[in-house]
């Protein structure tokens, strides 16, 4: 069992007081139906925010790191083993939505990159892997993302997209991590609709959302989204062979309609103990 201090008692040598276990991972369940012959399940995580940083990345990242450490992310690689360690046991592929790091750091995106080519992973870039020191969403800008874009494209393939078919689902996988998309994107989707194939998609920020504020959301009216990007929201409202969208972002687990044949799944965050296993029939 994993335990871990609480409050003031994690100051204290006292061995006994204070201490809590972790909860277990946390898993809900969905079933999606597409008219699949067989059943094809995926454990859906995302925003992981793990924090590794070394001498590499200078004293101003060092510095950033220290300030986001106390913001109660530290869990996020001890979940990130669980999830793993999950998806292992059943043979499930892990769709991980975004913001498996923190921050850009050389040590966060080696990690992202060796944990990607070891386990199972369908992973897409969130914007905290391109955030370096000093970074706030004011300064998402697809210019800003040039100062790590090097970095990102090693550790994820779906620069700034993929399709990828599995289990009968054709998954597009794509960066809208400043709540933007570009123009291969939109290519790439009206190819998956060519294959005919039914298409979950999988991206960082949500398309749209009720409940919340939806400036976070990729697309929407209140949201600072671009024309092309606000007019791909729309087109894949259109399309019939959509089925699901899987995304994160928001730290808020949310499942809601988006199309009169799709769902958007908003997962929560993993470094909170959040995952969801997604059954397409």
């Amino acid at each position: 069992m994993f335990l871990r201090l609480s409050g003031a008692a994690a100051l204290m040598p006292s061995v006994g007081f204070g201490i809590e276990p972790l909860k277990p991972l946390a898993v809900a369940r969905h079933v999606v139906d597409v008219g699949l012959k067989r059943p094809y399940r995926v454990l859906h995580v995302g925003d992981s925010h793990i924090a590794r940083i070394d001498s590499r990345d200078g004293d101003a990242l060092y510095a950033y790191a220290r300030k986001r450490s106390r913001i109660g992310r530290e869990m996020g690689e001890y979940y990130l083993d669980e999830a793993v360690a999950y998806a292992r046991q059943r043979g499930l592929k892990i769709v991980h939505t975004g913001d498996l790091a923190d921050f850009a750091s050389v040590a966060n995106l080696e990690y992202a990159e060796r944990r990607f080519a070891t386990d199972d992973f369908l992973p897409c870039v969130g914007n905290h892997e391109y955030w370096t020191a000093g970074a706030n969403r004011a300064q998402e800008t697809e210019d800003y993302k040039t100062r790590t874009l090097p970095l990102v494209k090693r550790a994820f393939s779906a620069m700034p997209c993929r399709t990828v078919a599995l289990g009968g689902l054709n998954f597009l996988v794509f960066d809208n991590a400043f709540d933007d998309v570009t123009e291969p994107v939109v290519m790439a989707f009206e190819d998956a609709v060519r294959q005919g194939l039914p298409i979950v998609l999988v991206c960082h920020v949500p398309f749209a959302l009720t409940g919340v504020d939806n400036s976070l959301a990729c697309g929407a009216p209140s949201s600072r989204s671009s024309v092309l990007t606000r007019a791909f929201v729309e087109r894949v409202r259109r399309e019939p062979l959509v089925k699901a969208i899987l995304c994160g972002h928001t730290h808020v687990a949310q499942v809601e309609p988006f199309s009169p044949t799709a769902r958007q799944f908003v997962g929560g965050a993993l470094c909170n103990g959040e995952a969801e296993l997604i059954e397409f029939r």
